[in-house]
């Protein structure tokens, strides 16, 4: 996709004259199968209104009482009500899974047509009873069900636009006009009120218009759910096949022994949830003649169905040269066929660890002791090759009993995340108790988070909510880990999750809180929360709303500072995750409310969409936490003079919250703070610092340069900072400003900015230095720190690059050749960003990638 987004960056193309037409708005065009929808819903109405008129006035005339009149409709709308009941729950299903939707289509129609045929013929109460008490039961039943059936394979679009239309003005308007021929027939005579069963002409009329009508609308039902289908229109779980169709057989069947591969892969898809039978001979030659992909997808579809692919099969396809020999040999297994051992021991010693693990694990399937199949699998386990692990691992999800508990935890630990995922899948089948701790681990690293996540829900919640606790309040505990451990917490709500989850709220961390506020979300959604606990956040909110009333001080008080710049974008990062997190635990009292969408409306700044945020808050806030939410999302107020009214005791002095930052477990808070002092040369406020207090990995990482580093040394650190042969010419922090000026990275915050920092090599550069020539592999990108490069494409100058730009970055990110050579014109200094390390950043932090598409987007749209 980011490939795709740059490719219009890559070379200068001239711009298309485009006649620009209006776009005429889109009609409501019927094609053929809503048009047979339509006229089935019409004629359904019109006829219902005939005989609902037939059946009143037959009563009216068998009752003359009034009292007996009700009565008798008071007994007819029981009996057909009690009918529709047992219709729907017990019926209408048989029909449709049994006989399908064209039974469903002619069950209404036939019954109409043999009572109208009745009436017609003895006119009297019984016959048209027959007519009326089949459109009553059977409409509110069957047909309705067939109806819903019918619009499953239109587009949603389609859908929206066509059944309004349909169910509203056509249904009305032929009841109208059913009413209005009655009319016309009776008050001219044409049909006599003693003779009122010639009406019946007219229905069974339009009720073999309806029977023909129901072929058709079959038919175009199949087509259109097969077309639905292959255009990924339709979700599956909304459908159930009907077997016994041929159609929809011959349409699968078809599916499957197209030349499209995807074709084939979806339609075996689409098999999981159905009888395989049909399909066996088409199966068994996808077995046998499909491609790899298709023959691995055929096996799983039958892996426990020997009656559709035999042991026979299976046994035919143990080849040593077979991609798919390893899982057949695994699928035998699993089926107990008998003398298993005999026909795959030759594979033990295999030279391909698929074959032999695969062989191992099939014959202890069937002999526990097997000694050489145990030392098989013990040795391709004490592997370093992660390939070798994963394959082997593979083949013992459902035997996790072969697998020591010391290669348990090394793999849980190990440092492929392929093998931590295979792993976990282990666990997935067996949870043990003995590996809870690790497992939690792994939902620190995005690539095992899934895994882990699917493996902790084996586990009794209570046990996992307990673990939460231990990792969420140790000091010690990876920020990563936290945050993996909060995006998880919402799968084991209970109580004791959100009171776990509630007494976290006074973190220092704004990460940490909005990963609470959001696992807070998403358990309210599931269930209401206990008042108890919702009057716990409330007092939270009043101390979340401080912190923001302070940020927005401190950067009034620092706006004019250039050695700030660093604090000054913290701020805005800061301001921008504490106004979502008063939303969303302001609002957990009333889950349905779509707080994202109003995240949004505060985050786009739009004047006309905040009144409606200030609306909500509002309504939905307690009084007191309103006065304190309000002041911060409306623009048009003195934030500063309110925070102080509110909170008379935030730190009027900006050295005092500065101080209170580098005593914050927060790194980076930490990190800009010391250097704002250093670099103001704010002396009152470093003498005061309790250096034995800050963290040694500050003095460590080359956060500040080698200046700062020594003046630290001389006076408060007693050379605590480590001696450096060759330090470098940067800082992180000055490597961090410097990346800020660079439009690909200006509006990613500086501590997950650094991180690229951190990464970024400085290169000095002489003149007439060739950085990168036209054609060359992409794998790096360039910032200018200082110098100036000429960007060449043919001999000629494209552009002059100086100080902020960065040079390279689209080859960085799609990977295609350099498109131009880049020379330095005078001596330069560079900052160098591989590609491997800025992808995995970009793996394990969203933020970065989120950021930098958000960029190219922004290109995209100013190129249009």
């Amino acid at each position: 996709v980011m490939a795709q987004m740059l490719r219009p960056f890559r070379m200068s193309r001239k711009p298309k004259k485009v006649n620009s037409k209006p776009v005429a708005k889109s009609k409501t065009e019927f094609e053929p199968y809503l048009k047979s929808i339509a006229l089935l819903i019409g004629l359904a109405a019109f006829v219902s209104k005939i005989i609902d008129y037939q059946f009143k006035m037959m009563a009216a005339d068998a009752f003359p009482n009034q009292n007996d009149l009700v009565s008798f409709f008071g007994t007819y709308y029981m009996s057909t009500g009690a009918a529709t009941l047992i219709m729907q729950f017990f019926v209408t299903g048989f029909i449709l899974t049994r006989f399908g939707i064209l039974a469903g289509l002619l069950v209404l129609p036939i019954f109409l047509a043999i009572g109208s045929s009745g009436f017609l013929a003895i006119g009297t109460l019984s016959a048209v009873f027959i007519a009326k008490f089949s459109d009553q039961v059977f409409k509110f039943s069957t047909n309705n069900a067939v109806q819903e059936i019918l619009w499953l394979p239109v587009a949603p679009e389609k859908k929206k636009r066509a059944k309004p239309i349909i169910d509203g003005t056509i249904r009305s308007g032929l009841e109208g006009l059913a009413g209005v021929l009655i009319f016309a027939l009776v008050s001219f005579k044409l049909v006599p009120q003693d003779n009122i069963q010639l009406l019946s002409l007219i229905v069974i009329l339009g009720v073999l218009f309806w029977l023909w009508n129901s072929f058709r609308l079959k038919d175009g039902y199949v087509n259109s759910l097969m077309k639905a289908i292959e255009n990924r229109q339709l979700n599956l779980d909304d459908v159930e096949f009907d077997i016994n169709d041929s159609h929809i057989v011959d349409t699968i069947d078809k599916t499957l022994k197209d030349d499209d591969e995807l074709k084939q892969l979806f339609a075996l898809d689409l098999l999981w949830t159905l009888p395989l039978h049909p399909w066996k001979n088409t199966l068994q030659y996808l077995f046998h003649h499909g491609s790899n992909q298709i023959q691995r997808a055929v096996l799983e579809l039958a892996w426990h169905q020997p009656g559709i692919i035999t042991d026979q099969l299976l046994l035919n396809s143990f080849k040593e040269d077979s991609e798919l020999a390893p899982f057949a040999i695994s699928c035998a297994g699993d089926r107990m066929i008998p003398d298993i051992a005999e026909k795959v021991s030759p594979f033990l010693k295999s030279d391909n660890p698929s074959l032999s693990a695969a062989a191992a694990v099939g014959i202890l399937k069937q002999d526990t002791n097997h000694h050489e199949s145990k030392l098989i699998l013990d040795s391709l386990m004490e592997s370093d090759d992660p390939t070798i692990l994963c394959t082997t691992i593979g083949f013992l999800k459902q035997s996790g009993q072969w697998i020591s508990t010391e290669n348990k935890k090394r793999f849980l630990g190990h440092e492929s995340h392929d093998v931590r995922n295979q792993i976990l899948a282990v666990f997935k089948g067996s949870p043990d108790s003995d590996f809870l701790v690790s497992i939690i681990r792994n939902l620190a690293n995005a690539s095992t988070f899934d895994s882990a996540k699917s493996a902790l829900k084996q586990y009794d919640p209570s046990l996992v909510t307990d673990r939460f606790y231990h990792f969420l309040f140790a000091e010690d505990s990876p920020l990563r880990l936290k945050l993996g451990i909060l995006k998880t917490a919402h799968e084991f709500s209970s109580s004791d999750m959100a009171e776990l989850l509630s007494s976290g709220l006074n973190d220092p961390d704004l990460l940490i809180l909005n990963g609470i506020s959001n696992a807070l979300v998403k358990m309210s959604k599931n269930k209401e929360l206990e008042a108890e606990i919702l009057n716990k956040i409330e007092n939270h909110i009043k101390a979340i709303s401080k912190r923001a009333f302070q940020l927005y001080l401190l950067r009034d008080q620092l706006k004019n500072v250039s050695q700030a710049f660093l604090i000054q974008d913290h701020i805005e990062s800061d301001l921008n995750k504490v106004i979502p997190i008063l939303l969303k635990l302001g609002t957990l009292k009333k889950p349905d409310i779509p707080i994202e969408t109003y995240i949004r409306y505060v985050k786009s700044n739009d004047p006309d969409l905040l009144p409606i945020v200030l609306e909500l808050v509002d309504s939905t806030f307690s009084p007191e936490n309103r006065k304190h939410t309000l002041p911060l999302i409306d623009p048009d107020v003195d934030r500063i003079k309110i925070g102080q009214e509110l909170f008379p005791d935030l730190f009027r002095n900006p050295n005092d919250m500065l101080g209170h930052w580098i005593k914050n477990p927060h790194f980076w808070k930490t990190g800009i703070a010391l250097q704002y002092l250093l670099n103001s040369e704010n002396t009152a406020v470093l003498k005061i610092i309790k250096w034995d207090k800050i963290p040694n990995s500050i003095f460590t990482s080359n956060l500040f340069n080698e200046t700062e580093q020594n003046y630290l040394n001389r006076n408060f650190l007693n050379d605590k900072f480590p001696i450096q042969e060759n330090p470098p010419m940067y800082s992180i922090l000055e490597k961090t400003i410097i990346l800020k000026s660079v439009d690909l990275f200006h509006n990613i915050p500086g501590d997950v900015l650094t991180r690229i920092a951190q990464i970024a090599e400085e290169l000095r550069c002489e003149q007439n230095h060739a950085i990168f020539k036209e054609g060359d592999h992409g794998d790096s990108m360039f910032v200018i720190i200082s110098g100036k490069v000429d960007v060449i494409q043919n001999d000629h100058s494209i552009t002059q690059l100086e100080r902020g730009t960065c040079i390279g970055e689209m080859a960085l990110l799609d990977q295609e050749p350099r498109s131009a050579d880049a020379i330095t014109l005078e001596e330069s200094v560079l900052l160098k960003i591989d590609q491997e390390g800025f992808f995995q950043l970009m793996a394990s932090n969203p933020e970065i990638m989120k950021q930098i598409v958000k960029i190219l987007t922004q290109r995209v749209r100013s190129m249009n």
